[in-house]
């Protein structure tokens, strides 16, 4: 590996690059994907890299690039092939379990608000769970469901390679005074049996992941459209409703 620690002699003084997640993605492979989702291109990752203490040329990056794509890391993004030099990536789409060892979804129930003194609003709960995600910056996901009767009010999807981290945001989520419970479900990868260099390994299956979604064209166009002839149909029927009680009432009036 062409890599030496900047401004130093020392070898000790290089910083690691031992993976320290299961996944094996090492401290390296996360600072190239932050300088690329901060618009670096392949071609120039390897200066922003160097503010780092990591030294690389610009083959090294581009094929440490092309590994992350695939291995399944970097699922999607907007530099291709005929791009130019300096087409930043404007986006990068990851595979959130090649990168998290642990991914959750939490469950929180709120006091029923007829049991309670003050009523707090849906939308304060809500802003609360924001206020303490950006704290700690594990959930990449917050949906109110607000089902009366149902067994929770939120659900949070979080992901984090540090389990303390985890357990004091739970806490934290239990202190709210309007949270009556907290329940948590890890998210399982599914793991099957693969071979690797004529030996059995284990091997993760492909995880479906698509946070970016698009309605389609024609099918949207076809609803609009349906929308548009039903109210063209009831505001024609209103219409013909009242001209009948006008000319009824006018009749009435004459006789």
């Amino acid at each position: 590996m062409s890599m030496v620690g900047r401004n130093t002699d020392s070898p000790d003084n290089v910083i690691p690059v031992k993976n320290m997640t299961k996944n094996g993605i090492s401290p390296l492979d996360l600072l190239i994907l932050h300088v690329l989702q901060s618009g670096a291109t392949p071609d120039t990752a390897n200066k922003d890299l160097e503010k780092y203490g990591y030294v690389l040329s610009r083959d090294n990056v581009k094929n440490r690039v092309d590994e992350l794509i695939k291995k399944g890391v970097i699922l999607e993004h907007n530099n291709e092939e005929d791009s130019k030099k300096d087409d930043k990536i404007k986006w990068i789409l990851v595979d959130p379990s090649k990168l998290f060892d642990n991914q959750w979804y939490t469950f929180i129930k709120s006091q029923n608000p007829l049991f309670e003194r003050r009523v707090i609003p849906y939308s304060e709960m809500y802003s609360n769970l924001v206020e303490i995600s950006r704290e700690y910056g594990v959930v990449t996901a917050i949906d109110l469901v607000q089902g009366e009767g149902q067994n929770y009010d939120f659900i949070l999807r979080i992901a984090t390679n540090e389990l303390t981290l985890f357990e004091e945001f739970i806490e934290k989520i239990r202190s709210l005074g309007w949270v009556h419970s907290v329940d948590s479900k890890p998210i399982h990868v599914l793991e099957g049996v693969g071979l690797s260099k004529n030996s059995l390994t284990k091997v993760h299956t492909n995880y479906f992941y698509e946070p970016i979604k698009i309605p389609d064209f024609e099918t949207y166009l076809k609803s609009i459209k349906q929308v548009f002839r039903t109210y063209d149909t009831y505001i024609k029927e209103e219409g013909a409703s009242k001209q009948k009680i006008t000319r009824k009432k006018d009749s009435d009036d004459v006789a």
